[in-house]
């Protein structure tokens, strides 16, 4: 028997005037209950317990992580708007020795300080053209500035990698722009887990190199890692996510509290919590483990603390935006269907393949998956 998954792609978003950068495809991920945390958790980690009963809404999380060419989009809008500022930046990382960051180059891109908002007069994303220290010299960033025209560019070839090297402002600002937001902490871990409880948010909740971009699996014979284009290489879990394991670590909203678990069941905090106090460490919430760490930082539960302003090559992001599915099914009854097309654009009934688009007349489109 056949089954049909229904993918809506997007809708129409606007922040500051601007829809989403194509090739943004946002996936349902339908409201529930799970248990988030884990009380097994690796002896390492203390932070991701007690286990508690969390209910989300209805949200939409773009289907990859945020790729260079999407972040280069909303880099140039903000060029031509005068909302940046560049200054010369420290190549590499904090692990960078000063040999590798005396022949490397940097800028740091920020927003203008009289921007009015958490990330104003914030260092946005970091290009370097070096990588961490320590790193395959493929994780820089491949995003360059070029100083003559003030325009944003990308090195051919590494158009589909994760935008890296952006800072929690970096990611927040992409969001604001666009009237989206960066995911919870619960809604992170909620589509993770894809309604199956998933220790890792692969395609069957178990971990392998064929399934992930983590640790020392992918890469050269030294065993050194480096990112991969996004939505390729690896199955997506069953919500249809790609690379909420591995990759790039991706920030999420909330700030970090290690006891926040234990708050959210002390105050009886369980539908849709956010932590937006703010610690005295300032620190945010990441998820997702990342091509450089290995198996116990891929869980679903995991959990990773980082000052905002931090940029390096494994640090990314993915956006969501809230819905409402009553909206979505008035919206659907009053647009017409133009064109069903296969994967290579052709026109077909949508019968006898796997994945195929159906093409409205405002400009949506939604992805179809027929499973056997």
């Amino acid at each position: 028997m056949k089954k049909l998954l229904l993918i809506l792609l997007c809708l129409p978003t606007i922040g500051f005037g601007q829809n989403l950068p194509s090739g943004i495809v946002m996936i349902n991920i339908p409201g529930g209950t799970f248990t988030m945390g884990n009380n097994s958790a690796p002896q390492m980690f203390d932070d991701q317990d007690p286990e508690h009963l969390v209910t989300i809404d209805n949200f939409q999380m773009s289907e990859t992580e945020i790729s260079n060419v999407q972040y280069l989009a909303f880099l140039n809008d903000m060029a031509i708007a005068g909302n940046l500022i560049v200054e010369e930046g420290i190549p590499g990382d904090w692990a960078s020795t000063p040999l590798e960051i005396a022949n490397g180059h940097a800028w740091s891109i920020m927003a203008d300080s009289t921007l009015l908002a958490e990330w104003s007069g914030e260092v946005l994303i970091k290009l370097s053209n070096i990588a961490g220290g320590g790193q395959d010299s493929l994780n820089r960033c491949w995003i360059e500035w070029d100083s003559i025209s003030n325009t944003y560019s990308i090195v051919p070839g590494y158009e589909n990698w994760p935008a890296s090297w952006v800072s929690w402002h970096g990611a927040m600002m992409f969001a604001d722009y666009y009237s989206v937001s960066l995911p919870s902490e619960a809604e992170w871990e909620y589509a993770a887990r894809a309604g199956q409880q998933l220790e890792y948010p692969t395609n069957d909740g178990t971990l392998s190199y064929s399934q992930a971009n983590y640790g020392t699996g992918f890469g050269g014979p030294s065993g050194q890692t480096y990112l991969t284009p996004v939505g390729t290489l690896f199955p997506p879990n069953p919500y249809g996510l790609y690379n909420m394991t591995g990759n790039v670590s991706e920030w999420c909203l909330d700030w970090y509290d290690a006891d926040f678990f234990q708050l959210c069941i002390d105050s009886n905090y369980c539908c849709n919590p956010i932590n937006n106090n703010v610690p005295n460490v300032e620190v945010k919430v990441l998820k997702g483990g990342s091509h450089t760490y290995p198996g116990p930082f891929a869980m679903s539960s995991h959990r990773f603390d980082t000052p905002p302003f931090v940029t390096t090559d494994h640090m990314g992001f993915r956006i969501v935006k809230k819905i409402n599915v009553a909206d979505v099914e008035e919206h659907k009854k009053h647009k017409k269907l133009l064109q069903v097309t296969d994967l290579l654009g052709r026109e077909t009934k949508g019968t006898k393949n796997e994945v195929f688009f159906y093409i409205y007349d405002d400009g949506t489109v939604e992805k179809r998956i027929t499973i056997e």
